[in-house]
């Protein structure tokens, strides 16, 4: 009897674990037609200094996507629209396999994902940690080089609601 009690708290502390590993288009809901005014803080390649550039952001969510619309104020050939879309189930944002979600009394969410793939050329482990309000958004990239133990901020956008 013990044995099977075990058995079925191990597999609801399973389901439990893995329910909160997805998200959903309504969990960006509050982004949607939104503006943002911030800094992107990202680490050079050419000399591994530290650069701040002034950004805005609008974003869009429509159906299973949210789109960035981000414009740099001293970069303008920077500018770009990018679109992350909900997929597997809800289990990945694009290409990023969600690890974690934090979801906060206070309406705060935090979305962790890693994805396989390249920094400078070399093969690493690369890390998005998002997170937002109703008045504060985070977008911060973390990578770790296969041959290195350690994870290192390779960029980072910080919001607030304009």
């Amino acid at each position: 009897m013990k044995t099977l009690i075990t058995l079925f708290i191990t597999i609801a502390v399973s389901i439990f674990a893995n329910a909160q590993q997805k998200v959903t288009i309504s969990d960006f809901e509050s982004l949607h037609n939104t503006n943002w005014a911030g800094e992107l803080m990202y680490i050079n390649y050419s000399d591994n200094k530290e650069v701040t550039l002034p950004t805005m952001l609008q974003i869009e969510v429509k159906q299973h996507k949210i789109i960035f619309n981000t414009k740099y104020t001293t970069e303008e050939s920077a500018n770009n629209k990018s679109i992350l879309k909900i997929k597997n189930d809800g289990t990945y944002i694009g290409d990023q396999k969600i690890t974690k979600v934090n979801r906060f009394a206070n309406g705060s969410i935090e979305i962790e994902t890693m994805y396989e793939g390249q920094d400078a050329n070399k093969d690493a482990t690369i890390y998005i940690t998002y997170f937002f309000n109703d008045t504060k958004l985070s977008m911060k990239k973390e990578v770790e080089f296969k041959d290195t133990q350690g994870k290192f901020i390779r960029n980072q956008y910080t919001y607030t609601k304009a």
